[in-house]
């Protein structure tokens, strides 16, 4: 089949970049590529300036969707989280890819509403959580769950013999990383004296970070990192610390689980689906029990071992190639009752 992935941001395959595009971009690339191995003609929209090929696929600019040769050329569109592209695209399959929550508010002011009202898209959800918080308002064609992928950048992490009393926050969003600073500081680095807290995504000018002495206790800040970066740290760091809030599916806390990282969260949103409590992960109740966990988790070596050898091997079935064979299955679907 021809198909077009339409993606609203700049998606840089520059070798220097690639593993620092946002997980939509990324997950774009990943699933693009994937699908071409199973023999698609893969053509990807996006905001780059001049059209590029590579061996998977060819990228061009947005705006050549309003040029004739590009409209309805193909055989399936699937937009990320935009509906408005559709309107050049009239005759073909319609499928819009929801990574995030579509509000009715939001939607009627970012001009996404009509177009799913004219057009009725299938929709596809990166998970359960995001299916079930999404208004049944919208009059979608069809409702369908394929969860995200992981890079094999991840799945080809060797986890160290040896263990660092090291834990992980990976996140733009802050809500929540106050709560888990608190009791990193008022019980884990107290238990264990030589922990570490390394911060990923977030900077410590933000304005709601505490005004405490990071060194103090051991706490580090590192900004947005690349992917290359966050696999080398994941193989010798204990555990994440994730609070599971505004997550539709955490592709950090897969990434992380991949690597044999285990995940503690107070299991709110999508996050819950990532998890199994006792199993690659703890899903907790508090904050403070997060900080008992981390702790006991930790000293307990066997355990760690147990849990990071269960979270690379559940993680497997969230291979790209594993996630496109779901997807070819779904466009083989569409095709067959267009």
């Amino acid at each position: 089949m021809k198909l077009l992935f339409i993606n609203n941001s700049l998606i840089n395959l520059n070798n220097k970049y690639i593993n620092k595009i946002g997980g939509i971009e990324h997950c774009n690339i990943e699933l693009a590529k994937n699908l071409s191995k199973l023999g698609h003609d893969i053509t990807i929209a996006s905001k780059i300036e001049k059209k590029k090929k590579n061996k998977n696929f060819t990228i061009f600019p947005l705006n050549h969707l309003t040029s004739l040769k590009n409209n309805n050329h193909y055989d399936i569109v699937v937009s990320s989280n935009h509906s408005e592209f559709f309107q050049f695209q009239k005759k073909i399959i319609k499928v819009l890819w929801l990574h995030n929550q579509l509000q009715i508010e939001k939607s009627v002011r970012k001009k996404q509403l009509w177009p799913i009202i004219k057009y009725r898209p299938h929709v596809v959800f990166v998970s359960d959580y995001l299916k079930k918080k999404t208004s049944l308002f919208y009059p979608f064609s069809s409702k369908t769950v394929i969860p995200n992928g992981c890079s094999e950048l991840f799945f080809n992490n060797q986890r160290s013999k040896i263990i660092k009393p090291i834990f992980i926050w990976t996140n733009k969003r802050d809500r929540g990383l106050n709560d888990i600073i608190d009791i990193w500081c008022k019980k884990i680095c107290i238990d264990l004296p030589l922990a570490e807290f390394h911060i990923h995504g977030i900077t410590k000018s933000k304005k709601y970070i505490s005004n405490i002495d990071y060194n103090n206790f051991r706490i580090k800040f590192f900004g947005l990192v690349s992917r290359n970066y966050l696999a080398n740290k994941y193989k010798f760091s204990a555990a994440m610390l994730h609070s599971g809030y505004d997550e539709t599916f955490c592709i950090s806390a897969l990434e992380a689980l991949s690597s044999g990282m285990p995940v503690i969260t107070i299991g709110r949103t999508a996050l819950i689906e990532r998890v199994i409590n006792n199993f690659n992960g703890y899903k907790v109740n508090n904050f403070d029990e997060m900080a008992n966990i981390a702790i006991s988790l930790f000293k307990n070596q066997t355990q760690l071992k147990r849990l990071s050898k269960n979270a690379v091997n559940h993680s497997k079935k969230f291979k790209w190639e594993n996630i496109a064979i779901s997807w070819n299955k779904y466009f083989k679907k569409l095709k067959l009752n267009d």
